[in-house]
């Protein structure tokens, strides 16, 4: 009984964490998204050059869901759609202006909270922490 509190507290720590990173990024930006947005956005950013159908699966959402913030992404110059020269009917996307506006605040954000782990946490708690993450990570996947 007390391994599912932990369990419990582990999950809630999590969510706990998850919600202040993003408070605190949002309040750093000048860039406001909602989470469907923000999610997207920041896998175009991680896995750029991704068509719309990758990005619809790695979301869990219909590919028309996507193509709909995608279209609002590339009228405000956030995205760029470029068509595949193998394929004429596949689009890949890539950051426009705004786009990469937002990577580089977004990674401007990332290494001030990256400071702040090396400044409070020493090199082994760093390394036990991205271990069991990393653990938990693939135990969910």
């Amino acid at each position: 009984m007390k391994n599912k509190n932990i369990a419990e507290q582990i999950n809630r720590a999590i969510e706990d964490i998850w919600i202040i990173l993003e408070k605190k990024e949002r309040a750093y930006m000048n860039i406001r998204l909602n989470n469907q947005q923000y999610v997207l956005l920041t896998l175009i950013i991680r896995h750029p050059f991704s068509s719309p159908t990758e990005l619809a699966e790695k979301m869990g959402i219909t590919k028309s869901a996507v193509s709909q913030q995608l279209a609002k992404f590339e009228k405000d110059g956030y995205i760029i759609r470029k068509q595949q020269i193998e394929d004429k009917r596949t689009f890949s996307i890539e950051l426009g202006e705004k786009g990469l506006l937002y990577k580089n605040e977004m990674e401007a954000f990332y290494q001030q909270i990256s400071e702040k782990y090396h400044v409070n946490l020493s090199s082994k708690e760093l390394i036990n922490i991205l271990s069991a993450v990393q653990k938990l990570r693939e135990l969910l996947e």
